[in-house]
C-alpha cells in the first residue's frame, strides 16, 4: 500500500533493522547490534495507510506526517484516545489533524513508536532505545515500556559483567537514567552498580561536577566504589569545590562517608595536625579513630576495636539505595538535623546509615562561597611529610592501605576542607 509522506522527509523504515546492522531475533543473546521484539495482535497492514484513515498525525509542525486510525491509536494508548476525543476538524480539512510536539531525538523514532502500535513489533537498538522509551512513557504504551526497559536492563547488565558483546551506554547517559524518574528500580539498581564499577571513568569526565548531591552521596556510601580511598576523598572535595557547596551539614554528610582508616597515614597526620575537621566533630572523631587504627592495628587485643564500615575495604557490590527506606533522612528540609543521626555511627566507629535515593526531590541548594581561594595552596608541612618513612604493610586480616599516587590532590583536598571549616565554624554551634 502507498505510504503517505507529504512533508518530503523520509523517515527510517520501521519494519527493517537499522542500516548496516545484522538481525538479532527474539531469544538470541544480546550483541552489539539490534534486537526485534513482537507482540501478538497486529494491524501492520494499516500502518501509515490511506485505507480507512480518519486522522493525520503531524509531528513537529510538518517534520513528519502520518495517516492514522483513531480506533487503533485509542485502543493502544489512553493518552492518544483522550487527545483524539478532544480533536475537532475544520471545514477546510478532509481529516482532522493531531499536532504533536516531540523532542528532536523522539521525533526521529516516532515512526518506530507508531509502527509498534499497529504491529506490536519494534526494532530496539542502543542508540535510540531511550527516546523510544520516553515516547512509550509519554503515551503510556505499556507493552513497549516493558520491552524497552528489558532491553536497557540487558545492556546495563552486560556492562557490569564486562561483556564484549555490548558496548553499552556512556557515563553521561547512565547518570541521567539514575537521576531521572522514568525508569524502574531494577534499571536504577543496575545504573548504580555500573557507576560504582566505573567510578574512575565518572570522576574523570565532565559529567562528575554536574552530578546531583544525592548521586555523589550514594556513590561514596557504596562498598564497591572502585577507586583508592584518597582518590575518592579528592574527587568528593573537587565536586564540592566546583559546585561551591558551602552548607556545613551537606559537606559533613559527604565527608563522613570517606573511610579514613584506608587513607595513608601521611594524609591522616596532616589532617589531624592541622585540625582540618575541627568544625566537623563527627568527621574529626572518624579521623582520630583512623589514627588509632594505624597505631594499634598490630596489637591482637585491639582487633575488636576496629570493626565496621569505616574499616571495610570497598570490594563487594551493594544494592542501590532503597527509595522507600528512610526517604526523609537526606531531604533538604531535614539535612540540618543530620548531625544527630551521625552521632550514632561515630560512636560505633562506622557510618552505617543507608544511602537514600529520592526520585522526586530537588538536589540541595548550592550556595555561592569564597572558601576555595586557597585550594591550590600546599603547606610546608606536607612537603616534609613526603619525605617521611612509608608505613609498614598491614597484616592480611586487616584492610590494606593503598599507595598515594596523587599526593598533590590529597593536599588540595585537605586545604579545601580546612578553609570550609573556618567559613562554617560560626554555624557549628
Amino acid at each position: 500500500m502507498k505510504r503517505f509522506s507529504p512533508s518530503g522527509q523520509h523517515y527510517p523504515d520501521p519494519s527493517m533493522p537499522p542500516e548496516n546492522v545484522p538481525e538479532v531475533t527474539e531469544g538470541q543473546t544480546l550483541s552489539n547490534e539490534s534486537k526485534k521484539v513482537k507482540t501478538n495482535q497486529s494491524f501492520e497492514s494499516l500502518f501509515d495507510c490511506e485505507s480507512l484513515c480518519d486522522v493525520i498525525l503531524n509531528v513537529n509542525d510538518g517534520q513528519f506526517l502520518f495517516r492514522g486510525h483513531k480506533m487503533i491509536l485509542g485502543l493502544k494508548s489512553e493518552i492518544l484516545a483522550t487527545m483524539l476525543n478532544e480533536l475537532s476538524s475544520s471545514e477546510s480539512q478532509s481529516r482532522p489533524v493531531l499536532n504533536l510536539k516531540e523532542l528532536p531525538e523522539c521525533s526521529m523514532v516516532f515512526s518506530r513508536f507508531l509502527y509498534f502500535i499497529y504491529s506490536g513489533a519494534v526494532w530496539l537498538h542502543r542508540d535510540y532505545v531511550l527516546p523510544l522509551h520516553s515516547l512509550a512513557e509519554k503515551y503510556q504504551v505499556k507493552p513497549l515500556i516493558q520491552h524497552c526497559q528489558s532491553y536497557i536492563s540487558q545492556i546495563l547488565f552486560n556492562m557490569i559483567s564486562a561483556s564484549d558483546g555490548c558496548r553499552g551506554f556512556s557515563i553521561d547517559i547512565i547518570c541521567d537514567i539514575y537521576e531521572g524518574n522514568l525508569y524502574s528500580d531494577e534499571i536504577c539498581d543496575l545504573c548504580y552498580k555500573v557507576l560504582c564499577a566505573k567510578f574512575r571513568d565518572l570522576i574523570a569526565s565532565e559529567r562528575w561536577t554536574l552530578c546531583s548531591w544525592h548521586l555523589v552521596s550514594d556513590l561514596l556510601k557504596c562498598d564497591d566504589c572502585n577507586a583508592e580511598e584518597n582518590v575518592i576523598l579528592t574527587s568528593a572535595t573537587e565536586w564540592m569545590k566546583k559546585n561551591q557547596l558551602a552548607d556545613k551539614n551537606l559537606i559533613e554528610d559527604i565527608l563522613v562517608n570517606i573511610r579514613y582508616p584506608l587513607l595513608h597515614r601521611k594524609v591522616l597526620y596532616q589532617l589531624q595536625k592541622n585540625g582540618i575537621f575541627k568544625n566537623f566533630p563527627q568527621v574529626q572523631v572518624l579521623v582520630e579513630n583512623a589514627v588509632r587504627y594505624h597505631c594499634f592495628k598490630d596489637v591482637p587485643e585491639a582487633r575488636d576495636d576496629f570493626v565496621g564500615v569505616q574499616f571495610t575495604k570497598r570490594t563487594t557490590y551493594r544494592s542501590r539505595p532503597n527509595s522507600t527506606e528512610n526517604t526523609s533522612m537526606n531531604s533538604p528540609e531535614t539535612l540540618s538535623s543530620s548531625s544527630q543521626n551521625l552521632n550514632i555511627s561515630v560512636h560505633s566507629q562506622a557510618h552505617c546509615s543507608p544511602a537514600v535515593f529520592i526520585q522526586n526531590s530537588q538536589p540541595p541548594q548550592i550556595v555561592q562561597s569564597q572558601i576555595y581561594s586557597n585550594l591550590l595552596h600546599e603547606s610546608q608541612e606536607y612537603h616534609r611529610l613526603q619525605e617521611a618513612v612509608p608505613a609498614p604493610p598491614s597484616p592480611p586480616m586487616q584492610p590494606s592501605v593503598s599507595a598515594i599516587p596523587h599526593m598533590y590532590n590529597v593536599s588540595s583536598a585537605a586545604n579545601y576542607v580546612q578553609n570550609a571549616s573556618v567559613q562554617t565554624g560560626e554555624r557549628s554551634s
